[in-house]
């Protein structure tokens, strides 16, 4: 499934005149390639997919309890793919849920101890993606990324808040 070879197409090989295009289309192909290579090493080593990993991070980072519209925001993945998440996540034994004592609309899904154990675990691996993907990358480097990141993100996220107000 992972070792598909695949040609990395240059992006000077694109005929277009436009650098703001050039440059999104690049960040397309980087973003969906940065992607695959976590998915791919974080199955691998831990039989995670980095949606469960952010999804165990959140949980961690939020004292091992959420609701699915936490880790849903949390992961940036729809809520109808939350329930498949935490289902896959429960039968792993990483997580549970139960609805809440104090209100029973609302879930509260928990951190197992395994969950924490398999996140401990998985962090050297994660850290090893990193430093791989973020290899030649220096300081002042990663500053300038992370603000322009920022920028895209913000921009998108406004992109999708005006769609969401003409429907």
């Amino acid at each position: 499934m992972f070792n598909r070879r695949m040609r990395l197409i240059d992006i000077d090989e694109v005929e277009e005149p436009d650098s703001i295009l050039r440059t999104f289309i690049l960040f397309s192909q980087s973003a969906r390639e940065v992607l695959k290579y976590v998915d791919a090493h974080l199955y691998r080593e831990a039989g995670l997919s980095i949606v469960q990993l952010v999804a165990l991070q959140a949980m961690k980072h939020n004292n091992g309890v959420m609701t699915p519209s936490g880790i849903a925001e949390w992961t940036q993945t729809e809520r109808h793919n939350i329930t498949t998440l935490i289902r896959r996540m429960k039968k792993a034994g990483l997580v549970t849920s139960e609805r809440s004592i104090y209100n029973k609309k609302v879930i509260n899904v928990t951190l197992t101890d395994k969950g924490r154990e398999v996140l401990d675990g998985v962090m050297p691996v994660a850290r090893k993606i990193v430093d791989q993907v973020m290899l030649s990358f220096t300081e002042d480097d990663a500053t300038l990324l992370e603000k322009l990141l920022k920028l895209i993100r913000l921009n998108a996220h406004s992109g999708l808040e005006a769609l969401a107000t003409r429907t």
